[in-house]
């Protein structure tokens, strides 16, 4: 298995569990991947597909690498940037359904679907009643591939919004509760209904 860690200074980190826990003067650093401009915040293996990792960080940078080789990794963009302005890439997330489908959020409030065969972001939202909405999590239904959550971190408005990608004008169900933002969220892989 493999290890990866996200630093401020926007590299990723690869590491060997196995390396680690043996501790007898084996190097546990794999590889190091210096591609991100600022703090990688989102990193996620795909589910489906173990040698590939999503990573966001800012300057609205979503990158995928090919970990085949891990002492020589390969980094390749999911696709061209949108033209809304850069910002920090909060969460990045894969579908459990579709293997090359992956999910990009950010504190600006826009969320990006890429699809990775296509080569380009295929849908992108915002909550068109809070435009100015932190996103901080974005998390699939493991159960309807076209179900999405996306949370705000924002302490004036901290909620949780299901999208279905079908009809993504605006949030199909938004889930409130909490009294400060949402730093994280996770959607039950045995149960739908429970986040």
């Amino acid at each position: 298995g493999m290890l990866a860690g996200g630093m401020v200074d926007g590299s990723i980190k690869i590491y060997s569990p196995a390396a680690l826990i043996a501790g007898e003067g084996a190097d546990p650093l794999v590889a190091s991947i210096d591609r991100h401009q600022g703090a990688v915040r989102g990193l996620e293996f795909n589910p489906s597909v173990s040698n590939l990792l999503a990573s966001g960080a800012g300057e609205s940078d979503v990158f995928i690498t090919d970990l085949s080789n891990p002492g020589s990794p390969s980094v390749y963009s999911p696709g061209a940037k949108s033209n809304a302005p850069p910002s920090d890439i909060s969460c990045v997330a894969w579908n459990r359904k579709v293997q090359h489908i992956l999910a990009s959020t950010s504190h600006s409030g826009l969320s990006v679907v890429w699809d990775l065969k296509l080569k380009k972001p295929v849908i992108n939202f915002t909550n068109s009643a809070n435009r100015g909405q932190r996103n901080s999590v974005i998390a699939w239904n493991p159960e309807v591939a076209t179900q999405i959550i996306v949370a705000s971190e924002d302490d004036a408005f901290p909620s949780m919004q299901i999208w279905d990608l079908r009809n993504a004008f605006a949030p199909v169900k938004e889930l409130t509760g909490h009294s400060k933002g949402i730093l994280t969220a996770s959607w039950c892989p045995q149960d739908e209904n429970l986040l």
